[in-house]
C-alpha cells in the first residue's frame, strides 16, 4: 500500500490508525486488566490491517504474538484469583482496605507479610525512629503516645506506620499494644519493593492510608 495523503485517512489507513490509537490509549490505563484489553484490542486490528490490507506475514506474525501473550497473561491472572484462599481476618482487611485489589494480586500482598501475636506492652513504633514494618491490627487495642503522653487509641482495621512506612521517615509517635494484638506486619523494604513493582497494589494502598 503506497503511503498518500490520500491513502493516510482512506477507510483502509484508519483501521491502521485505529490499532495504533488504542495501543496509546492502553499506555493511558490504571489498571493492568484494561491496559491488557486494549492491547489485544490494537494488535487485533493491527493483524486485520498488515494481513488484509498491507499482506505483511512479518507485522501479522508479531501481532498475532501480542495477542497469544496478553490473553495468556489474563488467563494466569485469572487462575491465580481463583486458587486464592483467604482466612476470616485476611477476608476482613481485603474488603476493608483492599476493595479494588484482585484476589491474586491480594494474596501475592499479604503471602508477604505475616500475622503476629502480640503482648500488651509490645511496641509497634517508636517516636523518632524509623519504622521497621507496616502493621495491620486485625484486634485487640493499641495506645498512641506522643512525648510518653497518651494522645489517641488504634484499634481493629487501623494501620500503624502508614505515613513513615513507605517513606523512611522516623515515627511520630510510638505506638504501644494495650491489649493482646493480633496484627499483619510486612517489613518496610519489601513493601517498597512490592509497591515499586506492583502499581496496582500501590495504588491501593495508597487509598487505604488514605481512609485511614
Amino acid at each position: 500500500m503506497e503511503f498518500t495523503l490520500a491513502s493516510a485517512f482512506s477507510q483502509e489507513g484508519l483501521l491502521g490508525h485505529s490499532a495504533y490509537v488504542l495501543l496509546v490509549l492502553s499506555m493511558l490505563m490504571r489498571t493492568l486488566l484494561w491496559l491488557r484489553l486494549l492491547v489485544i484490542a490494537s494488535a487485533v486490528l493491527g493483524i486485520s490491517y498488515s494481513a488484509f490490507i498491507l499482506a505483511d506475514p512479518v507485522s501479522t506474525f508479531w501481532e498475532t504474538c501480542l495477542v497469544v501473550v496478553n490473553i495468556a497473561q489474563l488467563l494466569l491472572t485469572h487462575w491465580r484469583g481463583l486458587r486464592a484462599r483467604f482466612t476470616e481476618a485476611e477476608g476482613h482487611f481485603i474488603a476493608r482496605h483492599l476493595p479494588g485489589l484482585g484476589r491474586g494480586d491480594a494474596r501475592a500482598l499479604i503471602d508477604r507479610g505475616r500475622w503476629v501475636s502480640l503482648d500488651p506492652g509490645a511496641c509497634l513504633a517508636v517516636q523518632g525512629e524509623p519504622v521497621g514494618q507496616l502493621s495491620y491490627i486485625a484486634e485487640g487495642h493499641a495506645e498512641v503516645r506522643v512525648g510518653g503522653i497518651r494522645v489517641a487509641s488504634c484499634g481493629s482495621g487501623d494501620f500503624v506506620g502508614e505515613m513513615t512506612a513507605l517513606t523512611g521517615l522516623a515515627a511520630t509517635a510510638t505506638v504501644i499494644a494495650a491489649t493482646p494484638v493480633t496484627v499483619w506486619q510486612i517489613d518496610t523494604p519489601r513493601l517498597r519493593e512490592v509497591t515499586r513493582r506492583r502499581d496496582e497494589i500501590a495504588r491501593e494502598l495508597e487509598a487505604a492510608f488514605a481512609r485511614n
